[in-house]
């Protein structure tokens, strides 16, 4: 245990030191202000706007938005996972919809600290399908896994549709596969424009502008096939027009120094921050950050890097050209150490944000497995990983502390009697700008785990990718905020 943690006199030097290099900047260019070291307090209520799915614990409903599965593939299959972390059953609706053909409903129900995973296809066959959970009388956690041959993908579904939504990173290199997979949970049809930004700039097809897409359907964009082939460069807008709808990335890589499979759920806005835990700078992988500038004026970047057991780095400020996509690669800095790191990335002010992913592409022996990730917009006091983490190993969770605070946290997982501390993971410190891993043994194989904090911190967590597969995947977890009724009793 003593090992795995960083201690916090040596943690909050590297802080002071942080904070010190953001003065610089903010002397010189204007950029960082200190005032902006510190995370702003998890918010009381559900901003709308988040670019991520948001969790309200105290709800008495839920509704989960799953981006799809593919469904015209024996070979792939897919599950929609659904924890009930609560000390009552849940009832609740799976309603599916597919590319032609009408919207189907499917009752199941969760008991108290339970996780119960259910067939995301149910017999549809349809490229992609599709799905709304709803539940009444308490709130659950919803995401979904891909059992797919070239490994499988863990991906969170959204908590709300989205009038916009954006994709950072594409990949259509030597016959690549990339779609955009777009669901229309209404009863009303929705109309959207699509945009996407390639290595020589933005396109907006006319076949892509006034796109209806169905009531309670589905529908596919290959990208390849909308004149986007080889690209090792491809960002997508969708604008929803009239209605709101929920967009994810099917993306299996077959080349060009990529392969594997991930599925991926959109930004539905851009942000100003973005927060990357699970950084890494190694001789056996190639990491970079993807960022996709979709308004049309210039945005200027900070990126704190803030190593392991190393003191941070001075802030480097890059440019995200308008409607362009900017790529950042750490590991060619000299002064970073190999290993792990943490990342902040702030816009200045004032800036209308970006969307940023993390793209790691890494090497085991023959294996080869890259990883898409969108960052955090925000930190939180709570997080909480569906259908778990890979377990035995190092890494199974990083937690990182961007404030200014202390922070004194525990992993849980969920068990028959509710939530359980991990063994010697039940308090843990974590000083300011440092960053832990978690390990995670076979105990929570397969359920639900929950990061608790006394201040904002940011987690990630590493996903199997099938047994045969020896690299790990990536996948977010979903924060949580408390609900409009419990904001209004506390």
């Amino acid at each position: 245990m003593a090992s795995r943690m960083r201690t916090t006199e040596s943690r909050f030097s590297t802080m002071r030191q942080w904070l010190a290099a953001a003065i610089v900047v903010a002397s010189v260019g204007g950029v960082v202000a200190l005032q902006r070291r510190a995370v702003e307090p998890t918010p009381t209520i559900v901003d709308a706007r988040s670019a991520v799915p948001l969790l309200q614990p105290a709800a008495l409903a839920s509704t989960w938005f799953c981006p799809g599965v593919p469904g015209n593939d024996e070979s792939i299959s897919g599950r929609f996972v659904i924890s009930n972390a609560g000390e009552t059953p849940v009832g609740g609706t799976i309603t599916r919809f597919v590319i032609d053909g009408a919207a189907t409903r499917q009752r199941f129900a969760v008991q108290p600290r339970s996780t119960i995973e259910v067939d995301a296809l149910a017999g549809r066959e349809s490229p992609f399908v599709s799905a709304i959970v709803e539940t009444q009388g308490a709130a659950v956690s919803v995401e979904q896994r891909i059992f797919h041959r070239a490994g499988d993908a863990v991906t969170l579904c959204a908590s709300s549709p989205s009038a916009e939504w954006y994709l950072a990173d594409g990949f259509t290199g030597e016959g690549s596969i990339e779609n955009v997979v777009v669901s229309n949970p209404a009863l009303d049809s929705a109309i959207l424009d699509i945009t996407f930004v390639t290595a020589s700039g933005e396109r907006s097809p006319q076949s892509l502008k006034g796109v209806v897409i169905p009531p309670e359907s589905v529908r596919v964009f290959d990208m390849a096939a909308l004149d986007a082939q080889n690209e090792a460069t491809l960002a997508v807008s969708v604008q929803a027009t009239v209605g709101r709808v929920v967009v994810g990335r099917s993306q299996h890589y077959l080349g060009r120094g990529r392969l594997g499979y991930g599925m991926s759920l959109g930004a539905s806005a851009t942000s100003t921050r973005w927060y990357f835990a699970d950084s890494l700078k190694s001789a056996t992988a190639a990491e970079e950050y993807v960022v996709y500038n979709p308004h049309r004026d210039d945005q200027q970047i900070t990126m704190i890097i803030a190593p392991d057991g190393a003191e941070a780095l001075e802030p480097v400020v890059i440019t995200a050209p308008a409607k362009r996509v900017t790529k950042f690669a750490p590991s060619g800095l000299t002064a970073l150490p190999e290993g792990r790191y943490s990342v902040i990335a702030s816009v200045a002010e004032p800036g209308d944000g970006v969307v940023i992913e993390r793209v790691l592409t890494s090497q085991q022996g023959k294996s080869t497995a890259t990883v898409v990730v969108l960052g955090a917009p925000t930190a939180a006091s709570r997080w909480t990983a569906p259908s778990g983490a890979a377990v035995n190993v190092d890494d199974s969770l990083r937690i990182f502390n961007p404030g200014a605070n202390p922070a004194t946290l525990a992993v849980t997982y969920l068990g028959p009697a509710g939530e359980v501390a991990v063994i010697g993971y039940e308090s843990v410190s974590l000083a300011p700008g440092a960053s832990t891993s978690v390990a995670l043994s076979d105990v929570t194989q397969a359920v639900t785990v929950t990061v608790v904090s006394s201040e904002p911190v940011v987690v990630a967590r590493r996903v199997s990718r099938g047994v045969k597969q020896p690299l790990l995947g990536a996948a977010p977890l979903v924060a949580a905020v408390k609900s409009d009724a419990a904001a209004a009793q506390s």
